[in-house]
């Protein structure tokens, strides 16, 4: 991996605030272990449908 240069990025402010949150989510060792059971889960099939899911309610 080569070093790239400094530069200067500018960003809406409004877009400050989800990338902060995005960073914080791929920082996060549990929320990051959730996401990827899940995407196994629904690679398996393991899911249900809402209406599964009200009935069991």
């Amino acid at each position: 991996m080569t070093r790239a240069k400094s530069r200067l990025v500018s960003i809406p402010k409004s877009d400050l605030g989800s990338l902060e949150a995005t960073i914080e989510t791929l920082e996060n060792e549990y929320v990051m272990g959730q996401l990827e059971r899940s995407e196994q889960d629904i690679q398996m099939d393991r899911v249900r449908n809402l209406k599964e899911f009200l009935k069991e309610l």
